[in-house]
């Protein structure tokens, strides 16, 4: 007589299980370390072009200076914003 093996069929083992989800956590690390790098980069331009509104239009006197590198500096400080956001959620 033959008899059935004492595993059960078809299920993974612990260490299958275990390095699927290391791999799957560290996919989702990867990827939200890109996002926050893109965002650190989104704000340190930001920061970079505030100053160079602030710069040109306050000191120098320019006003379309100021509005137009303040409002890029405003666009690259909401994506980084939104990047940040994205890397965490």
């Amino acid at each position: 007589m033959i008899r059935k093996p004492t595993e059960v069929w078809g299920r993974e083992s612990a260490v299958v299980t275990g390095a699927r989800s290391a791999a799957v956590a560290g996919a989702a690390a990867a990827r939200a370390g890109t996002y926050y790098m893109r965002g650190l980069i989104c704000w340190s331009f930001a920061l970079l072009w505030g100053f160079a509104a602030l710069a040109g239009g306050l000191l120098a006197g320019s006003l379309p200076t100021l509005l137009g590198v303040g409002a890029m500096a405003a666009f690259m400080a909401w994506s980084g914003k939104r990047l940040f956001a994205k890397a965490r959620g």
